[in-house]
């Protein structure tokens, strides 16, 4: 089994990030095409994973309505962060 401790959440991204629900999943889907799955996020199989979305839900890292909660590697995440900085800033102008 992977060791996925430091792996981040979509609701850890906008929760740091302050951002409403649903904001780093809208950043993570703008850089699909230039991530790997497996290695850049992995998307949780709700029988393979159960243990795993089990206790990311009890400790709150996960929205109550994730079917197919998505992990994201911490290299990953950063990129996700950056993404919604420059959103954040055009939005702003």
């Amino acid at each position: 089994m992977n060791d996925y401790r430091n792996w981040l959440t979509m609701l850890d991204l906008d929760r740091s990030a302050d951002l409403p629900k649903g904001s780093a999943f809208r950043g993570f889907k703008k850089l699909i095409p230039h991530l790997v799955e497996g290695t850049d996020f992995i998307v949780l199989d709700h029988q393979r994973n159960a243990a795993l979305a089990t206790s990311l839900r009890a400790s709150d890292r996960l929205y109550r309505s994730s079917i197919h909660p998505v992990l994201l590697a911490p290299s990953c995440a950063a990129r996700v962060r950056k993404q919604l900085e420059t959103v954040c800033r055009s939005n702003s102008k």
